[in-house]
């Protein structure tokens, strides 16, 4: 199972540049945001794929799952921050961006989820799954399933809808205002999924990342001038960074409470990831790939797990995480695809500046 994390390694390499010296000023970017996206998404069909089949006890294979435990829950802290940051930048940027936020941001991943589970619901039923249409329906809003995974995607609607509740009352003259706001909205939403889902810990307990996101983004005009051009404070603000996540990693295993010191570890992990991307530029078009489609390869990953593990694949975990890969792969090509061509007609996206370029050209 090893060759998966050399494989990963391989994709970190390949392209990597290093900047120590300037720091790269566009680390934030959806162009370098992407292969670091793509890191944790390929992690995330890693751990899900491991699930289908028995712990593997030889050493390569409790590396592996080592590796797999090692991020757990801190896979997914990227994807909500970078969320919170590019939000806050798209309401202190546009015009009318607040307005659009329940149906291009939130209505918008709750269609493809919908689509992905009606997916979902007719493999089962090809499978001989007998799903009743109350688990159906109930899987639509994330308090059921059909073999999909839902937590994720309903949190960051949630927090899409609370970031709306924030800023159309405070508006974007108050962004500071509005970051304080849903910060607090989004820490009731952690207490309450808390209440809802306990024991369900990876409900919950990354929820606050996004609002992080959009702390850091108010925040970076201020450290791209004071600490991204000085390397040696840059240095001492990620080995802060490093001990600290340690420090409270460490006492997530060691306290009875372990969602006090999750948080700030959470915290701490991603904006080692962020400050580090200020000097190391991850430039591999596969991981590019992956990071563009996190939701397509996210919602469909169980699919061919689903599938294949019906018919006895996962007796070769070997075989069975790299047909996985494969097939998620195709079937996250497909989907953002259509999603797309969905968007366009239900005026829920833009058409891409070169299509639209190509049609003036018709």
């Amino acid at each position: 199972m090893i060759i998966f994390i050399i494989a990963l390694a391989i994709m970190c390499v390949v392209g990597i540049k290093f900047s120590f010296k300037d720091g790269f000023a566009d680390y934030c970017s959806p162009e370098k945001t992407g292969a670091i996206k793509g890191i944790f998404v390929f992690i995330v069909v890693l751990s899900h794929a491991r699930s289908y089949f028995p712990i593997l006890e030889a050493p390569q294979g409790a590396f592996y799952r080592e590796f797999l435990n090692f991020f757990g829950q801190l896979m997914v802290v990227v994807f909500l921050m970078y969320s919170g940051y590019g939000v806050w930048l798209a309401i202190k940027n546009k015009d009318g961006y607040i307005k659009t936020i329940p149906t291009k941001r939130a209505f918008k991943v709750w269609l493809h989820f919908a689509i992905a589970v009606t997916v979902f619901y007719i493999v089962g039923l090809c499978l001989g799954k007998g799903y009743s249409l109350k688990t159906l329906l109930l899987s639509y809003i994330g308090l059921s399933g059909v073999g999909n995974s839902a937590w994720f995607i309903i949190d960051i609607i949630i927090l899409y809808l609370l970031t709306f509740a924030a800023f159309a009352i405070c508006g974007r003259k108050h962004m500071l205002l509005g970051t304080i706001v849903t910060t607090v909205l989004s820490f009731g939403a952690l207490l309450a999924l808390r209440k809802w889902q306990f024991g369900n810990n990876w409900w919950y307990d990354t929820v606050m990342c996004y609002p992080l996101g959009m702390w850091y983004a108010m925040a970076k005009p201020y450290i791209d001038k004071h600490i991204l051009p000085s390397f040696w404070k840059w240095l001492l603000c990620t080995l802060a960074l490093g001990a600290a996540f340690g420090g409270f990693r460490y006492l997530i295993y060691s306290q009875a409470n372990r969602l006090i010191f999750f948080i700030p570890a959470s915290f701490a992990f991603g904006l080692l990831i962020i400050f580090l991307s200020m000097r190391i530029s991850l430039n591999n078009a596969v991981l590019r790939w992956f990071g563009k489609r996190v939701f397509g390869v996210y919602i469909l990953q169980r699919i061919p797990m689903i599938v294949l593990s019906h018919f006895g694949a996962e007796s070769k975990p070997v075989l069975f995480t790299a047909a996985c890969i494969a097939i998620t792969i195709v079937l996250a090509e497909i989907f953002e695809r259509l999603m797309g061509k969905l968007d366009i007609a239900l005026h829920l996206s833009k058409k891409p500046k070169k299509a639209v370029k190509e049609a003036a050209n018709i």
